[in-house]
């Protein structure tokens, strides 16, 4: 009996020297390090402010970087400077918002409805989804985004070139002024249209969003007519986007009323690389200083430095007619916006990958803000991308007598483009 004892203390022992040793071979990384295909393997173990590389990567990304050559590189997250008008607005009506039993939100005034949700809260995946619905922190009272857009084939490289406007005004929420403007039951106004090249300009879908459930109403112009004409728009938000890898839907990882889901569901916490440190995109860039499109897949996007964030992991399931089985979205903790999103398809298969770097702007009223630098939307099962590098973007610059159906037909005329860039 002793010698059997002894010689399973023998081996306890090495195992735990083992143990030992493995996790003597692991380091932290410094700033800067580069994760690539070529060495992922080997710095999986290791640490990047005290976090494992395998925790901080997504299965998806690990696949990006491994099949379509991904780098990323490491760097140092900073606290997010946002307006302070926002900030107040969460501490003035924390605790007041409340979430009804059939999904909707009750007593909102501005801010963030929902602070410091538990991922063990039931509703947590709900609050979540209407923390961003009411209050994603890059929107302000509104914003305006010039998109020039090209889409890449992961073998052919790129294959598709125009530019594209978004825009977008809170009508209840906001910060400065009036916290609710307009009906009641008003939220949003959205403006998505190509403008180039001339025989697409006009293209896209004027929306006014409800905070009750209400279907949406939309507008498009009619080209052949130069005119713009009531469209359905009950559907319009799961369209696809014109000549994108997008739904409407898509727009900021979710557009849609999220009562209009089947369900939200908080699965819990985690860390990921994001990043929140790009290029101000109010300033000059070029696109050979914004891609790698001159090798596979052509999509990968330069100069980029991932930061760890922490995230609740938030699952979507949408309604049957949506073309998506379900969306896999990452939010940070401390604010309501998303990092990225993993979409799947009605078969339970992995689809595409959305997502945007971030960076921090000034806002019209001089205030501090943040703003996306440019988005993307890798359809994996089809190897093909849409790449958004954004050319200017505006915080709290537009009235919201801006946001009217004729926009449109601005839009078809190169009116809109002009008047963006004196803003």
């Amino acid at each position: 009996m002793n010698r059997v004892m002894k010689t399973v203390s023998r081996a306890v022992t090495g195992a735990a020297l083992a143990s030992v040793a493995l996790l003597g071979s692991a380091a932290e990384l410094p700033e800067g390090t580069v994760i690539s295909a070529k060495n992922l393997d080997q710095v999986m173990d290791d640490t990047f402010e005290g976090i494992k590389i395998r925790d901080l990567l997504t299965d998806k990304f690990v696949m990006w970087i491994r099949d379509y050559a991904l780098e990323m590189k490491l760097g140092h997250g900073q606290p997010l400077k946002l307006d302070p008008a926002y900030l107040e607005a969460t501490e003035k009506y924390k605790g007041q918002a409340k979430l009804t039993a059939d999904r909707k939100v009750t007593n909102y005034t501005a801010g963030i409805p929902f602070t410091n949700v538990d991922p063990d809260d039931p509703d947590c995946g709900w609050k979540l989804a209407f923390d961003h619905f009411y209050a994603n922190p890059i929107m302000g009272n509104s914003w305006i985004a010039l998109g020039d857009v090209k889409i890449f084939d992961a073998h052919k490289g790129e294959i598709d070139h125009f530019e594209a406007w978004s825009a977008k005004s809170i009508f209840e929420g906001r910060t400065r002024g009036p916290a609710r403007i307009g009906s009641p039951d008003d939220h949003a106004r959205y403006l998505l249209v190509l403008t180039k090249p001339y025989d697409i300009a006009g293209i896209g879908v004027f929306t006014k969003q409800y905070n009750n459930g209400r279907p949406d109403d939309a507008w498009a112009y009619v080209k052949a007519l130069r005119r713009v004409r009531r469209v359905a728009g009950g559907k319009s938000w799961m369209d696809p986007q014109p000549k994108m890898d997008l739904l409407n839907d898509d727009n900021q990882a979710v557009l849609g009323f999220p009562g209009w889901y089947k369900s939200w569901e908080c699965k819990g916490k985690r860390h990921i690389l994001a990043v929140t440190t790009d290029r101000d995109p109010n300033q000059p860039y070029t696109w050979e200083e914004a891609v790698h499109a001159d090798k596979f897949p052509h999509w990968n996007a330069k100069g980029l430095v991932w930061e760890p964030r922490e995230v609740y992991v938030v699952e979507g399931i949408p309604p049957d007619e949506h073309p998506y089985g379900k969306k896999v979205l990452y939010m940070d903790v401390n604010y309501p916006f998303y990092y990225h999103g993993e979409l799947y398809d009605k078969k339970g298969q992995f689809w595409r990958l959305w997502r945007e770097s971030y960076a921090p702007i000034k806002t019209c009223d001089g205030a501090p803000g943040y703003g996306f630098t440019h988005t993307m939307a890798i359809d994996f099962q089809n190897e093909r991308a849409t790449f958004i590098r954004i050319g200017l973007n505006k915080l709290n610059c537009l009235s919201p007598e801006f946001f009217n159906p004729n926009v449109l037909k601005k839009a078809a005329s190169g009116a809109l483009g002009d008047e963006a860039r004196r803003l």
